[in-house]
């Protein structure tokens, strides 16, 4: 399971810089252009689906997917807010994962940004615990009001790994 969680991370890491760059390429800004500023605005409520593989440990892994919703806020090129998720599970051991973080990113282009996450994350082994989660992620801009996101998120004392991929929509335009 240990070469293929980081088989995994390396996919994830490699796909989001490949998405990254396709994502920076197709923005067409050269040398002497300005950059878009308010039409390229993160803030606001938005919400969203996504899929992605979970690993626990040594034992346990599989798919799972769900929706997630949260709240942006923007100043200048630093992006911040809250999210709450929670995916239904394929593996054998875990029903269902939930999590409720907050974000903090930086814009490296208007519709670019990398992102910390930090927060409580719930877990359904039969019963629920409760367990850090932390992670990082890289989200594109695809409209003004739709982004595709790549993230990994740990859970410290649960040992579960996961990588997903989420398409969001922008509630309030």
């Amino acid at each position: 399971m240990t070469i293929l969680r980081r088989g995994l991370l390396a996919l994830a890491v490699s796909a989001g810089m490949v998405a990254g760059a396709a994502l920076a390429a197709a923005e067409g800004l050269g040398k002497g252009k300005d950059l878009p500023h308010a039409a390229s605005t993160w803030a606001g409520l938005y919400g969203g689906v996504h899929i992605g593989h979970a690993d626990v440990g040594n034992f346990d892994d599989g798919f799972l997917g769900g929706v997630l919703l949260g709240r942006n806020w923007q100043s200048g090129l630093i992006v911040y807010g809250l999210e709450a998720d929670i995916s239904l599970s394929g593996m054998d051991h875990v029903d269902w994962i939930a999590t409720i973080r907050g974000r903090v990113g930086y814009l490296i282009s208007p519709n670019i940004l990398l992102y910390g996450t930090a927060g409580l994350g719930l877990v359904d082994f039969g019963s629920t615990e409760t367990d850090l989660v932390y992670g990082a992620g890289i989200e594109g801009k695809l409209t003004p009001t739709t982004t595709l996101r790549l993230e990994y998120l740990g859970f410290a004392d649960t040992d579960i790994s996961v990588v997903r991929v989420g398409l969001a929509f922008k509630l309030n335009w």
